[in-house]
């Protein structure tokens, strides 16, 4: 069972170095339209706690394709992208547990009580703490089909906001 853990941490820490190294890469995706929005969105998001320029490419993509399809892109791409933090939570669960096991149960019952509206506020809000609360969501086993949805909605909402006030910049 740990060799599992190991594993997924294994894989986790793969991706969130490679997207690191070749985060430079990202400015060569903007040729791509749509995948490279979905691309820079997806890299961007799986470096767990280091900054990318994702949301640009938003506002940028809002300029010259619909706000809709931008939106949808980048929402896809981003949750899929933080899905690596959330298996880094679900990774290191073990380790969480057993060396805080008072914070463990305390933060346990409120994301059981108000999970959904952080999960949603926080992916929502352009913020470097959401790879916190998709590590902490790994760890608290909240449903990793749930927590991809509400993040899904917060991202999408997120994403046409940013996509129109692109939009409103493009010359018409």
């Amino acid at each position: 069972m740990k060799l599992k853990y190991i594993l997924i941490f294994l894989i986790s820490i793969f991706f969130v170095v490679g997207a690191f190294v070749f985060q430079q890469q990202l400015s060569h995706f903007r040729s791509l339209g749509l995948l490279g929005i979905f691309l820079i969105n997806f890299i961007g998001n799986a470096t767990v706690f280091l900054p990318a320029p994702a949301i640009a490419s938003v506002v940028a993509g809002g300029v010259i394709y619909s706000p809709l399809a931008v939106a949808i892109a980048s929402s896809f791409g981003s949750s899929m992208g933080e899905m690596i933090g959330f298996l880094l939570g679900v990774s290191g669960k073990e380790l969480f547990i057993k060396n805080h096991h008072t914070w463990y149960k305390m933060l346990k019952d409120i994301f059981q009580k108000w999970g959904d509206a952080v999960i949603f506020f926080f992916a929502f809000v352009p913020n470097p703490i959401f790879d916190a609360v998709g590590i902490l969501a790994g760890a608290l086993r909240f449903s990793p089909v749930k927590f991809f949805l509400i993040m899904l909605a917060g991202r999408f909402i997120r994403g046409l906001l940013l996509a129109y006030l692109g939009s409103a910049f493009a010359l018409h």
